[in-house]
């Protein structure tokens, strides 16, 4: 891997008062850190982009549907999906949520990125991957596997609560609302 590519190691997700914006830390193996501001308005994007990598990677119903002919191939295969599956369900369940996120890491920029742009980049054989583009004329690259794109979006729920952002965050049809249990009347 080169200075610029490297594995991840932890992931922190934070909502920062004083900025009024979410603070995303990317810890990498290396010690080092990417750390990237994110606005309310590019979080909100960034939930609708995950939640569709999250449902175009989960198997569904109709791909699953036997064929006219059983064939033992098709059999096999929905077998090796299932077991696929399984294991990353329980991959899932082992995520690490309580451990504290090391401090001691040496930043790679100077201050915290903003993020000006999210998207989704797919890459033939490759998992897609998430890219924050920024101000500064950088982009962060993350390679979305299932169980990062379920910690980032827990993270995000949690981030965001904490904030009091009044974001309307949907999850497989189902609405999921972020309000305040705070407000204030002026």
């Amino acid at each position: 891997m080169s200075q610029n590519e490297s594995a991840i190691e932890q992931i922190n997700l934070g909502f920062n008062e004083q900025e009024d914006r979410l603070l995303l830390k990317v810890g990498l193996v290396d010690k080092t850190e990417v750390a990237v501001w994110i606005t309310r308005r590019l979080c909100k994007s960034m939930w609708n982009l995950l939640n569709g990598v999250a449902n175009s990677t989960m198997p569904t119903a109709p791909q699953f549907a036997l064929p006219a002919i059983a064939t033992a191939e098709a059999k096999n295969e929905a077998i090796e999906s299932f077991s696929r599956e399984a294991t990353e369900l329980k991959q899932i369940e082992n995520l690490d949520f309580k451990s504290e996120y090391l401090v001691d890491r040496e930043s790679r920029f100077e201050a915290p990125m903003l993020a000006a742009q999210c998207l989704i980049v797919g890459v033939v054989n490759l998992p897609p991957q998430l890219e924050l583009q920024c101000t500064n004329g950088q982009s962060v690259k993350i390679a979305l596997t299932p169980q990062l794109v379920h910690a980032v979006t827990n993270m995000m729920q949690l981030a965001t609560r904490e904030a009091g952002w009044d974001l309307l965050m949907t999850v497989d049809s189902r609405e999921v609302s972020i309000i305040s249990s705070h407000q204030t009347v002026h």
